[in-house]
């Protein structure tokens, strides 16, 4: 049966000068050839295409785009029935060729420019088998050139099916008769790796896959070859990055020369496993673990041996699937990359980093122990990205870090890590050492003792870094939970905690420093006081008691001209406020204050005296020691820091001490109430002169002060007494309502024995400082202020009491005087009804 065509019309049709006769017949010829039934042999189809191939062909070149157009549809008609003869082979092919593997653009079309690439597919895919008996070798260079064409093409779909194209070429092709042309393909689709549609660069890669089979591996094709490819693994569709995989699978499984390229194919799939997308991982996990299986049997009498004695890993990551043998041992042989990977933890693009340490991870996870051999080279490394500026490569660098500890020999790296310590006293050093540390099972006393004695200097635990502070913290964290552990003796541990003490309390004190309040990691180091304290099984005051003074050794290099922001002085600052001030480190305490009122700047100096008055206040509850001796302890603390500063010096620093050692005075006056009494009798020569000084916070702490100067004479009181009453006309009105209240707190201690007259004296001089007092309170009784009035009326109630006499006779002075007498009248009844209740209660 044939076509029933009329061949020599058809040409002649074809000759036609009316460009629409042409395309009409070549539309009619393809729906003949493609409604043609299936019981028409071959043979008949060649006969007649035999016939017009000639014609249809010279379509190809027609300037109407509508006759070229339906030319190749139906050549292609024709081709899907034709028999793989080699004669149309070549023939299309050249025609193609011409069309398509020139230099210059011929044929403007690209709907066309796809067509011809479709055709040349479809060819393929008829002929690929062909090739093995001689027939394709012959039509490499014009296929070639056609692929190259359409894989520079502009038209993304021309680009993509000619990917498609070649990788059905590679398929079906002899390596050493395409290999003289691998390169040229290869260079072609390196310039698709960067194309904006994702679909393109995923073609460009599976053809790129394709063709590394063929390609001569002894010269620099490979190399350059995964060098092209390998930046995809951090593109930003998963899709891209699977097909990235996708072909390492394929070089691992299929390359000739594969062992030799190993190290640097691995990268391809190791990334995938390490892929944040789902999709990536499930479809490369067992293509992965095929590639393991071929490895084991391509090498099973050396990995048999080893996998007898392959025991589980008693400290693996949780939700984390072990590689096999097959795996492990593929990447085992293949650790020469490590050089290159910790070299890009470095780079200045942050993907490459963050793909790095990915590809980092997985290759310890399936080095597991072999690794231990490489650490001294990759701990700096993981170290610096353990710091990096961006969150999602540091956040990863210290899961590279966890698992290192992990599944690093621990006896092996221990010692190394100590010294990168030591040599490295860096934040990022111990970030990286402190995950590795965390991880581990390991951890002997020796060893906790070490590190505990590396943080505890100044180069780690006197650091002003925020960072830095935290995981020196983290650390000594770690260190108790080791501590619990290990083989030592109660004496032993007793010394290993004195240095978690001490490091604790010195970063705590300048992390306080710096904000002025209870940060993070002033928190943390609570915890941990919190921690040694149940395993000393005492008392945090105790504690301090017993310990702090090896703190304060630590506080070094005060004699210079330091400023408030000094080390040294934010340390003794810190300090201070932590631990308060106690009887069993005071002299050493008094000591180191010296040193600064003596060295250093004036800023530092007012900076500790601020804090010696805070933790004066609560000097009762942290000095624990005997009435005699807390009384000798504030009175050496008065005379020895506080007293020198109370003394009047000229310039602005004189005054701001003098002003901080009268609050500090003030402040041990309301801690130590009972000691004070006992104390302050032996500063008040100093009183008078504060009481007046020129500075207002001076004067307000002072005359504060003087409600606590009690047990003193006539004579010794009188001066500060009057000194007192005249601050009730200070222009501070704060000082003015302070100084009516401590008027009426004074209390002398009036001489029992003596002569009369002597006796009689003194009460006499009281008495007339008791009346000029209750004249001045009158006054400021009927003062607008309301919290002067209350403050006038207090005292005036509490002199009364004690001297109703001469209560009785300025209030009969005063009510001739007064201008508002309803209000002293009203204070009179309320005294007397307040005297009669007294009276009827005793």
């Amino acid at each position: 049966m044939s076509f029933d065509l009329d061949t020599k019309l058809i040409c002649a049709d074809l000759e036609s000068s009316d460009h629409r006769k042409r395309g009409a017949t070549l539309l009619k010829l393809r729906e003949l050839c493609e409604q043609a039934p299936k019981t028409v042999s071959t043979d008949a189809v060649a006969a007649d295409f035999d016939e017009l191939y000639l014609h249809l062909l010279k379509c190809y070149g027609d300037r109407f785009e509508s006759v070229r157009d339906r030319a190749v549809l139906a050549v292609t008609a024709f081709l899907e029935r034709l028999p793989p003869l080699d004669f149309h082979l070549l023939n299309v092919v050249s025609t193609l060729a011409e069309r398509m593997g020139q230099t210059e653009t011929v044929e403007p079309s690209e709907e066309i420019r796809l067509l011809y690439i479709e055709q040349l597919h479809l060819m393929l895919r008829k002929y690929a088998l062909m090739g093995n008996v001689g027939v394709f070798r012959e039509c490499y260079p014009q296929v070639v050139k056609v692929l190259i064409k359409s894989i520079k093409d502009a038209y993304a779909a021309v680009q993509r099916e000619g990917c498609a194209t070649l990788v059905q070429l590679a398929r079906v092709a002899d390596t050493t008769e395409i290999r003289p042309y691998t390169e040229s393909l290869a260079v072609a689709l390196y310039g698709m790796l960067n194309h904006r549609h994702s679909a393109a660069r995923i073609s460009a890669v599976e053809a790129i896959g394709r063709v590394s089979l063929h390609l001569d591996a002894s010269g620099e094709g490979m190399r350059r070859l995964l060098a092209e490819v390998s930046p995809l693994l951090m593109d930003s569709m998963p899709l891209v990055r699977r097909e990235c995989g996708q072909m390492g699978v394929l070089m691992l499984l299929e390359l000739p020369d594969r062992y030799s390229y190993f190290e640097r194919i691995l990268p391809l799939v190791l990334c995938c496993l390490k892929d944040d997308s789902p999709e990536v991982l499930s479809h490369i996990r067992p293509l992965w673990e095929q590639c393991g299986r071929q490895y084991y049997d391509e090498n099973e009498a050396e990995l048999s041996q080893q996998e007898i004695c392959d025991l589980p890993v008693e400290n693996y990551p949780a939700g984390v699937q072990r590689p096999t043998i097959g795996c492990r041992g593929l990447v085992q042989r293949s650790l020469r990359l490590l050089q290159l990977i910790t070299r890009e933890t470095s780079d200045w693009k942050d993907n490459v980093r963050l793909h790095s340490l990915k590809l980092l991870y997985q290759f310890i996870l399936h080095a597991e122990s072999a690794m231990t051999a490489k650490f001294f080279e990759i701990y700096p490394d993981v170290s610096h990205a353990c710091c990096d500026s961006e969150p999602d490569v540091a956040a990863e660098a210290k899961k590279v870090a966890d698992l290192m500890g992990r599944l690093l020999c621990y006896a092996a790296w221990i010692n190394h890590g100590f010294d990168g310590l030591e040599r490295n006293a860096r934040e990022s050093f111990l970030k990286c050492f402190y995950y590795m540390f965390t991880a581990s099972l390991g951890g002997t006393y020796e060893h906790l003792q070490r590190l505990c004695k590396l943080l505890k200097c100044s180069d780690y635990s006197h650091t002003l870094k925020p960072g830095f502070q935290l995981y020196i913290l983290k650390t000594l964290e770690t260190v108790l939970d080791k501590s619990t552990k290990v083989m030592a003796s109660m004496e032993e541990l007793k010394e290993l905690y004195e240095h978690v003490y001490v490091t604790a309390m010195k970063v705590m004190a300048l992390s306080y420093s710096l904000y002025n309040e209870d940060t993070e990691d002033v928190k943390r180091g609570q915890v941990i006081l919190k921690r040694l304290v149940q395993l000393e099984e005492t008392t945090l005051a105790e504690l301090h008691e017993r310990w702090f003074a090896l703190v304060l050794l630590d506080v070094e290099n005060l004699d210079a001209a330091l400023d408030d922001n000094a080390e040294p002085v934010l340390l003794l600052y810190g300090l201070i406020h932590l631990a308060q001030i106690r009887s069993t480190y005071l002299p050493q305490l008094i000591e180191k204050i010296k040193i600064v009122f003596e060295h250093c700047c004036d800023t530092a100096q007012v900076r500790i005296f601020s804090i010696l008055s805070i933790a004066a206040l609560s000097w009762s509850a942290t000095v624990r020691v005997e009435r005699e001796q807390s009384s000798q302890l504030l009175s050496n603390f008065a005379s020895e820091i506080v007293e020198p500063h109370l003394i009047w010096k000229a310039g602005a620093h004189g005054e701001a001490m003098r002003s901080m050692a009268m609050a500090t005075l003030c402040a041990l006056a309301q801690g130590a109430k009972d000691e004070a009494r006992e104390v302050l009798p032996a500063l008040a020569k100093h009183m008078p002169s504060l009481l007046e000084d020129r500075n207002v916070t001076t004067r307000h702490y002072a005359i504060k002060a003087m409600c606590y100067f009690q047990g003193m004479s006539v004579e010794a009181l009188k001066p500060l007494a009057y000194a007192t009453m005249q601050r009730m006309d200070d222009p501070s009105a704060g000082i003015r309502i302070i100084a009516a209240t401590a008027v009426g707190k004074l209390r002398p201690v009036f001489k029992t024995e003596g002569e009369k007259e002597e006796l009689e004296h003194e009460r006499e001089l009281w008495e007339a400082f008791v009346m000029r007092a209750m004249d001045i309170l009158l006054l400021y009784h009927e003062s607008p202020e309301k919290d002067m009035q209350a403050a006038a009326q207090k005292s005036l109630i509490e002199l009364a009491k004690l001297h109703p006499t001469s209560w009785e006779d300025r209030y009969q002075r005063a009510l001739g005087l007064a201008r508002r007498k309803d209000e002293l009248v009203d204070l009179y009844a309320k005294m007397k009804i307040e005297d009669e209740a007294k009276k009827e209660a005793d």
